[in-house]
């Protein structure tokens, strides 16, 4: 490491010289796989892409929605920010997770303008996964299916990948109104158009 003392604008400068080439070293070591965050909803492990995922927060107090479906827990506030809450047992599953469980996290992921925050047991981690390992045929209850993209064989077991933008934007799953995952035409025939 070559650090140039003589003033604080050449400190400054090496400094952000060496970050930088410490940065491409280090993005030329991670360039090659796919990284996902590991999540348990219930007995079930999904795998989330990383980037789809803008931050894991504890689980927060929050304030019931009157009329609200039960895949709805209610918003928070994330740093002055409106955040409304999911129960992912429920949206996934439908049961919903226990109540304050040691070890539930809630992840903030993109939707639409704005966040969402989806409640799961646990998150156990992020994993760097080989296209190797990457198996296009998966094991997951039928509610789940339409959202999920395949799965990554972490050598222990097939963890499926779960596609946060389609859950985020099935519209009837998040209302709760039992058309989950149905297709345009299913959700037009139900509607009575």
């Amino acid at each position: 490491m070559n650090i140039d003392l003589s003033s604080p604008y050449a400190l400054l400068a090496s400094l952000d010289r060496e970050g930088r080439c410490g940065n491409r070293e280090l993005r030329r070591e991670l360039g090659s796989g796919w990284r996902g965050v590991l999540l348990r909803v219930g007995d079930f492990r999904f795998l989330v892409d990383m980037d789809s995922i803008a931050e894991v927060a504890d689980p927060m107090a929050l304030t019931r929605v009157p009329l609200a479906e039960s895949t709805v827990l209610g918003v928070g506030n994330l740093r002055g920010q409106v955040l409304p809450v999911f129960d992912m047992g429920q949206l996934l599953l439908g049961r919903p997770l226990a109540k304050a469980a040691s070890g539930q996290r809630i992840v903030v992921a993109a939707q639409g303008q704005g966040v969402a925050g989806l409640l799961v047991s646990q998150v156990e981690g992020m994993r760097r996964c080989n296209p190797s390992q990457r198996r296009l045929d998966v094991s997951v209850p039928e509610t789940v299916q339409p959202l999920i993209k395949g799965g990554f064989d972490l050598g222990h077991r097939l963890h499926p990948v779960l596609d946060l933008d389609l859950l985020l934007n099935d519209v009837n799953r998040l209302a709760g109104t039992g058309l989950a995952g149905a297709t345009n035409r299913e959700q037009a025939a139900a509607a009575g158009g």
